[in-house]
């Protein structure tokens, strides 16, 4: 067994959507051990290969404004009560209020936009303006993200 490549000693935020959202994640931090990482997610899918410390489960908004607004306020007590220092995300839709609300709480963000799309996702835009480092697998979604990074090859 390779011993890991970094251990990540901040208070870490894993927000995600479970299936290719996760897996992509998993991916992106292949060879990082996170020594204190809470997951925000919602119930369903398969779980992570290294469980979190702690999962916090939130309500799936599917494009509703109310259930929006119930993810948010679940966010913002999750994010009060954790205080995270990092949030890495991949997205999709059930990351957008944990990664903002920690964000404007002084969290730094990293945010991977997924491979599954060529165009930009809406997850993406949303997020976009907020996060510390935004990460793109495609070339072609540089031109809706100027201040993106290139991955060096899709996490899928």
């Amino acid at each position: 067994m390779t011993p890991p490549a970094w251990t990540e000693s901040r208070r870490t935020c894993w927000a995600y959507s479970p299936g290719g959202h996760l897996a992509e994640l998993e991916r992106a931090t292949e060879g990082i051990v996170f020594a204190n990482r809470f997951d925000v997610t919602f119930a369903g899918g398969r779980p992570p290969s290294a469980p979190a410390q702690r999962t916090y489960l939130v309500c799936h908004p599917r494009r509703s404004l109310w259930r929006t607004l119930r993810n948010l306020a679940r966010s913002l007590a999750i994010a009060l009560r954790e205080r995270p220092q990092l949030v890495v995300s991949t997205g999709a839709d059930v990351a957008v209020p944990i990664c903002i609300v920690a964000r404007l709480l002084g969290a730094r963000l990293i945010f991977v936009e997924t491979a599954g799309e060529l165009t930009p996702t809406l997850a993406g835009r949303l997020v976009y303006p907020f996060a510390d480092l935004f990460i793109v697998q495609w070339p072609e979604k540089l031109q809706a993200f100027p201040r993106a990074v290139l991955a060096s090859g899709p996490l899928l």
